[in-house]
């Protein structure tokens, strides 16, 4: 079961999966969600993208919380808006601001 609401060219194909809204946003992982935006996908286990531009939540339970150009690929990641921001490390965030990197193992 997947389901798209509203918007316009989004893509739900992982099991249990959600895009609400937004333009071209793909929610590929089970259980993912991407909630509006544009250009966003969710393709981790438990990821979700909310809104903002051109993020990716990739890894487990992990999530994008608006901005442009985000990625969130570490397991229990989170950025957290900005602009070219990246946690790719276990239980990483960013939180704000551009081009910064939470990539150090705990």
């Amino acid at each position: 079961y997947s389901d798209e609401s509203g918007g316009e060219s989004n893509v739900a194909s992982g099991i249990y999966s959600a895009v609400n809204g937004g333009d071209s946003n793909t929610a590929s992982g089970e259980a993912s969600a991407v909630n509006g935006g544009e250009n966003n996908a969710a393709s981790g286990f438990h990821a979700a993208v909310n809104g903002g531009s051109k993020n990716t939540a990739s890894g487990y339970d992990s999530a994008v919380n608006g901005g442009k150009y985000n990625i969130a690929s570490g397991n229990d990641a989170a950025v957290n808006g900005g602009i070219g921001n990246t946690a790719s490390s276990y239980f990483s965030d960013v939180n704000g601001g551009r081009y910064n990197e939470a990539s150090g193992d705990q």
